[in-house]
């Protein structure tokens, strides 16, 4: 080994991506260790050469991880970079998703990423320099896409998780790699469509038309051997020079471009209508029932107080776990013990909610009380991932469920994830808050609008859940229409300070030329990333722009058949004088 090239450790090696890296760095006279869950699946092997190293490791399975790390610095003495690519990619609605294939992909997208940089501190630690991980994400971290509520969840968190604990440790630096669209032949492990989604009635659904796209993708635009080139290096540079996120390709530029934008214009949009939510009478004409998971918290118990004052009608959910319960009679208010968090145990409370009113309006999810999650054992992380996100996701999936089923069609209902903002917590408090707002946000778009459930998050300061003023702001915002409910929204100084502060971080990172060029350069040669940049902000400018005026739309439709136009000349003229 020369004293210019470095050991590099690759997870999800058997990928598109991680065969030409490894390929690549192996010309270049670098060492690699080219890991993955089914070894034999490698298209070469380690009699190709002496500085090839292949080992088995299942991210799902903690000691795999330790001891392919400890093998390999074992064979070479030291890593120096570690490239995080295993993932899953299995998509659908969030309720064909099984509760034990919907943590094996939160699995495999968050926790197992999240090991492997711990074991890589370590070394890096020992090494006593810095060592460098790249963990390789996609645009779904940032789009909320329907079909990908868990999928985009996990790697929203990921992203988050991976640069929140390399500021603590000084001999790691994070970067997290967005590459757009690059595989030959792309595949999706595509979940059965659960037949409400597929009913007749509900006409040309958005979920319905990704499910046909993906049945059939085209190739992806993005040329594989140059986006590890560029890895590559980026590996060389100086590690204070290097940014958090990295974008490869014009179609991950042009995503996280668009969504950045629309960030902003939808968090002053949402505090316009909070606005005149505040103003507005909470009296409905209808006596509401409301299904309250974790009551007993602050926020909780205001909730149900200031409901039952109302004439509401309530479901108070507590864990079963938890000493302190509501002390509270009402005979509008039904109390309800909950078992535990998995879907089928908050469907049949809420089956038992309905059969005691008749029916089911509202489900807020307040946020769980807890732990300050300050520690770093993993049992402490996973209870805290337990409490913060799969409470709501999971009360969610059976709320959606509950409400289409159980209403009568159309009635619908709504849904309200809320976040609370935590001071002195540990990143893993963000992180999964992250991941309930990016999750939450996914499921919104992939419910059919004939069904009229509305799907919000709402962060709300801490110092404001016991202000009965934040009860009656939920209770008219029960009452916004379906077009109008936002599906993010904070309440309080401090969440909205921090929503602006993590979407201009974002806007930050896309909005130079240089990140465009870099970014375009990776796509094929016969691609024109320019049009495919104006076409991608086109179009999702026109798709999730907050009520945009009919001039508006009326020009970013001129700009979209525009960009498209150009896209098809362009391309077609390169196509017949550019080799694939």
């Amino acid at each position: 080994m020369s004293d210019t090239s470095k050991v590099w450790f690759l997870t999800g090696a058997t990928s598109n991506f991680g065969v030409a890296l490894t390929r690549t760095l192996l010309k270049a006279g670098h060492c690699v260790v080219a890991t993955a869950r089914s070894p034999s699946k490698l298209p070469f092997t380690e009699e190709e050469s002496d500085a090839l190293m292949i080992l088995p490791l299942d991210v799902s399975d903690p000691s795999s991880i330790s001891v392919a790390f400890d093998a390999a610095k074992k064979r070479f003495g030291r890593i120096d970079v570690v490239v995080n690519k295993a993932g899953s990619n299995a998509v659908g609605e969030l309720e064909a998703l099984s509760d034990e294939r919907a943590r094996g992909i939160f699995t495999t997208q968050f926790w197992g990423p999240a090991r492997v940089q711990e074991e890589a501190a370590k070394i890096f630690t020992a090494q006593g320099d810095q060592g460098l991980i790249f963990n390789i994400t996609s645009p779904a971290a940032v789009f909320p896409g329907p079909l990908g509520t868990i999928m985009c969840a996990s790697k929203a968190a990921s992203e988050v998780w991976t640069l929140a604990r390399a500021r603590g440790l000084p001999s790691v630096v994070a970067v997290n790699v967005r590459p757009g669209g690059f595989e030959e032949h792309p595949q999706a492990d595509l979940k059965e469509q659960p037949p409400a989604y597929g009913a007749k009635d509900l006409g040309r659904t958005v979920s319905a038309t990704l499910r046909s796209a993906m049945g059939n993708q085209p190739p992806g635009i993005g040329d594989v051997h140059k986006m590890v080139a560029q890895l590559v290096a980026i590996a060389d540079q100086p590690r204070n020079q290097l940014q958090s996120a990295i974008l490869l390709g014009s179609e991950s530029y042009g995503v996280s471009r668009a969504m950045a934008l629309k960030q902003i214009a939808h968090i002053s949009h949402s505090q316009n209508i909070l606005r005149s939510v505040k103003t507005a009478s909470t009296r409905s004409s209808i006596a509401r029932v409301w299904f309250v998971s974790n009551a007993n918290t602050t926020l909780g118990q205001t909730l149900v107080r200031v409901l039952l004052a109302a004439g509401s009608r309530v479901a108070a959910v507590t864990p079963a776990n938890e000493t302190q319960s509501l002390a509270i009679a009402h005979d509008h208010l039904l109390l309800v013990r909950l078992q535990d968090l998995s879907v089928a145990s908050i469907t049949s409370a809420m089956d038992e909610a309905v059969e005691r009113f008749g029916r089911l309006d509202l489900v807020v999810n307040a946020p769980s009380r807890g732990p300050g999650s300050q520690g770093d054992s993993w049992d402490l992380l996973h209870g805290a991932v337990d409490r913060i996100f799969w409470s709501s996701m999971n009360t969610s999936s059976a709320g959606v469920k509950t409400l289409r089923e159980r209403n009568p069609t159309g009635a619908g209902g709504r849904i309200f994830n809320i976040l609370a903002t935590e001071s002195g917590v540990g990143p893993i408090v963000s992180t999964m808050n992250k991941a309930l707002e990016v999750g939450t946000i996914a499921l919104s778009r992939e419910l059919p609008r004939k069904w009229n459930i509305g799907v919000s998050a709402i962060t709300i300061d801490g110092d404001l859940h016991a202000d009965d003023e934040t009860a009656r702001t939920l209770v008219a915002m029960a009452e916004l229409s379906y077009s109008i409910l936002p599906s993010q929204l904070s309440i309080g100084s401090q969440s909205l300070a921090l929503a602006q502060y993590a979407a201009q971080i974002e806007l930050d990172e896309t909005c130079s030329e240089q990140v465009m060029a870099r970014a375009m350069a990776m796509d094929r040669d016969y691609i024109d990333g320019r049009a495919r940049v104006g076409l991608y902000l086109s179009i999702f400018t026109l798709i999730i722009s907050p009520s945009p005026s009919h001039f508006t739309m009326f020009i970013l439709v001129l700009s979209t058949v525009g960009w498209g136009l150009r896209l098809v000349a362009v391309e077609t003229f390169k196509r017949l004088f550019t080799r694939k």
